[in-house]
């Protein structure tokens, strides 16, 4: 098993502030962030020598995540932000299908996930919780001849609701429509299989559980989804130039890159981008089942605390299958106050969607879960 109080030991903001705000980003551990450091080093020390280089390494880091969800490297790509992914889905959709047509998604979904799609005046179908759940019984009511595209989390961030993407991908392949993702509250931390789950697009913002900050987010598409919907813009790195690299002519045809490069629409921050290698790494050591039990028994215990205290929760906790890292619960009209107090004692959760949301990572113990389960005490108790 690995030593969770060594691991705990890589993030120095443990020994500050009690952090259950992974959900909104995950501080680095010390290899991620010496490994960011080294990389704007290069740029200090040696100017733009190392870009061909880093390119190297970003295509095999794109190789690296494809095998991790079962796909081909020429899938993957790195965009701005899942924002910039689904309105290039949404507008790619647009182009190339006739009115009408809509879209089924969730009520409580993160706003990256639809806007894109709101903004193109595409109709959206929203399918309401019931009990923080999203059925897929319930998904596919809301689904009919029109039906363009179901786009869902992986794992809701308000309520940590993890998605059966298996069965509902299955389904939505079966009746011919589009299965969209933002795996980005459960990626890398949960399994993704690309092919079996019938994923045609995907963005994750690694910013969340992936540990490298703001770096952007990785983008997956089909062969299939790009050769029907054709990206709706490009730039210079989205051209295929051959050996030049560059097509500086003027005037004269383009070819896109048949792979996800299409999407690679310029120059990006490849030091930050390359330290995601280094995280996957760090995770991998450490072994993804690992981490989930982790996360499980923290949750656990963290459930089995609020039970106690007579708390209302609000994620699902009852099967397994549906947890993540994200238990959300409610003081009422408290909710302010509760987190007012949890900062003054340097715990740090985050008010979501009316809840207080406490999202727990590998850096996370049982005493920091003690900590925050005295203070709701003293809460609840005044």
């Amino acid at each position: 098993m690995p030593d969770w109080k060594k691991i705990r030991k890589d993030f120095p903001i443990t020994k500050k502030i009690v952090y259950f705000q992974s959900a909104a980003m995950s501080p680095m551990p010390k290899p991620v962030f010496e490994d960011i450091v080294a990389n704007y080093r290069k740029i200090h020390q040696q100017g733009d020598v190392q870009w061909t280089e880093d390119l190297v390494k970003y295509r095999k880091l794109c190789g690296d995540i494809a095998s991790l969800i079962n796909t081909e490297a020429g899938n993957i790509c790195f965009v701005q932000n899942t924002s910039t992914a689904m309105s290039v889905i949404a507008l790619s959709i647009k182009n190339e299908r006739e009115a009408p047509f809509n879209v089924v998604s969730t009520e409580e979904e993160f706003p990256a996930s639809t806007i894109g799609f709101e903004y193109q005046k595409i109709p959206m179908r929203y399918v309401p919780p019931t009990n923080s759940r999203y059925s897929i019984g319930a998904i596919l009511e809301r689904v009919d001849e029109q039906t363009v595209a179901v786009v869902t989390s992986y794992v809701q961030y308000a309520t940590g609701f993890r998605q059966d993407l298996g069965t509902l991908g299955r389904a939505i392949h079966d009746r011919r429509i589009l299965f969209i993702v933002n795996a980005t509250q459960g990626f890398p931390f949960y399994p993704l299989d690309i092919q079996a789950m019938h994923i045609d697009a995907l963005t994750c913002s690694i910013h969340k559980w992936g540990m490298t900050g703001h770096i952007g987010s990785i983008f997956f598409t089909t062969p299939q989804f790009r050769k029907k919907f054709p990206a709706p813009w490009i730039g210079w790195l989205s051209v295929d130039a051959g050996e030049d690299m560059i097509h500086t002519a003027k005037n004269a045809p383009l070819r896109v890159h048949e792979s996800a490069g299409r999407y690679e629409f310029g120059t990006q921050n490849l030091q930050t981008i390359l330290a995601f290698q280094e995280a996957l790494d760090y995770l991998k050591a450490i072994g993804f089942e690992n981490i989930r039990i982790r996360i499980l028994e923290l949750t656990d215990y963290l459930v089995q605390g609020l039970k106690k205290l007579g708390v209302k929760i609000v994620s699902p906790v009852d099967m397994p299958q549906e947890r993540s890292p994200i238990v959300s619960f409610s003081l009422g009209d408290r909710n302010e106050e509760c987190v007012e107090k949890l900062a003054k004692e340097s715990i740090s959760v985050s008010p979501r969607a009316g809840y207080i949301r406490v999202s727990v990572n590998i850096f996370n113990n049982f005493e920091d879960i003690e900590k925050l389960l005295s203070v709701l005490h003293s809460v609840i108790s005044t």
